[in-house]
């Protein structure tokens, strides 16, 4: 079975920013805490401008879904959690609402995997194929950087949908 990295489309490139959050919320840790450390509804900041795009997918610092693309990864992995975000801009009194998935993790990174010297950033990325079999949408477990991964089905179902500001790269099997 094929699998797919799921990653923001950089072509976009007037997106908005996330600045902060509101409390003592980290926006580098967020990813890493459990949703019961979280608050009920996240709320962060954003830089935009009145032409920005808010795309249905924004990977950092955390992966943001949009409610279309979120309401598709209920479909395909229905016990997904998913915590809701509001993004906000009050001098353009805007707010636009995403959400945070918690996806199964999964230690599928291949030993053909290549890191830097201090393996904090992962050059390319190989999946070990017998980990990930019958996994439908998970996040590789073991990196600094979240790394959404989609089997074939969902990658044909997010492409015969308007999803913008995504892209699909073809991961690499280790079999």
């Amino acid at each position: 079975m094929d699998y797919f990295y799921l990653k923001q489309d950089q072509r976009y490139t007037d997106v908005p920013v996330l600045q902060k959050g509101m409390g003592r919320i980290d926006l580098w840790k967020v990813n890493k805490l459990p949703p019961e450390e979280l608050p009920r509804v996240l709320v962060f900041h954003v830089k935009a401008g009145k032409e920005s795009q808010f795309v249905d997918f924004m990977e950092s610092p955390f992966p943001l879904l949009s409610d279309r693309l979120m309401k598709l990864m209920k479909v395909y992995v229905p016990e997904c959690r998913f915590k809701p975000a509001a993004l906000i801009n009050p001098e353009l009194q805007l707010q636009k609402n995403y959400y945070l998935p918690f996806l199964e993790e999964i230690d599928a990174l291949s030993p053909r995997s290549e890191f830097n010297l201090d393996r904090s950033v992962l050059k390319s990325a190989v999946l070990q194929e017998e980990r990930i079999r019958g996994k439908k949408i998970f996040k590789v477990a073991g990196v600094a950087t979240p790394l959404l991964v989609i089997r074939l089905d969902v990658a044909e179902s997010i492409l015969r949908r308007d999803f913008t500001g995504l892209r699909l790269e073809r991961a690499e099997l280790d079999t």
